[in-house]
């Protein structure tokens, strides 16, 4: 055997470092959007004084716009949380797959670490790593669209507050 060629050992052990470094980037991904939802949701309140003390007729002048687009970020945040889905198939070269960390229904839950360490299947991890990186690019695909919508959220806030700073003066 060459030297510049990987054992089954080492490939086997890449792809359980793989199948790791995925699931803690999906957990990541859930951690952002939850630590960004909890901020959002605590800055709307200082966002609102601002935007009413600089125009007290803006809350019944804005306050639909506003809140549609807030509740729109907040929703969008929390479905970053919710799972994604694993890939259709069920069959890899012929042999069915077990559902090592992805698992379809409740009853297939089990302890996935110690099944990782003992599989020996390459087509298995294979097919968990290619689960676990398709939920992870959903997840990652959800928090950009709603950091984005985050962004349009202050940028409009920004907006109202310039069109409303001369509000107590016109009126």
């Amino acid at each position: 055997m060459r030297p510049d060629v990987p054992t089954e050992d080492e490939r086997l052990d890449f792809l359980r470092q793989v199948i790791a470094y995925t699931e803690w980037t999906i957990r990541s991904f859930d951690t952002k959007a939850q630590i960004s939802i909890v901020a959002f949701v605590l800055s709307m309140s200082p966002l609102w004084s601002i935007l009413t003390s600089a125009c007290p007729r803006a809350g019944s002048s804005f306050i639909m716009a506003f809140l549609l687009l807030f509740v729109t970020c907040v929703l969008l945040l929390a479905f970053v949380v919710l799972p994604g889905t694993a890939m259709e198939s069920e069959t890899i070269g012929g042999w069915s797959t077990k559902g090592l960390i992805y698992v379809r229904s409740a009853s297939q839950i089990t302890a996935t670490s110690d099944r990782l360490k003992d599989l020996t299947s390459e087509a298995e991890l294979v097919t968990e790593t290619l689960n676990l990186a398709r939920i992870r690019e959903i997840k990652s695909r959800r928090l950009k669209y709603a950091l984005g919508s985050v962004f349009v959220f202050y940028g409009s806030a920004v907006v109202a507050f310039l069109l409303m700073r001369n509000c107590g003066a016109t009126g």
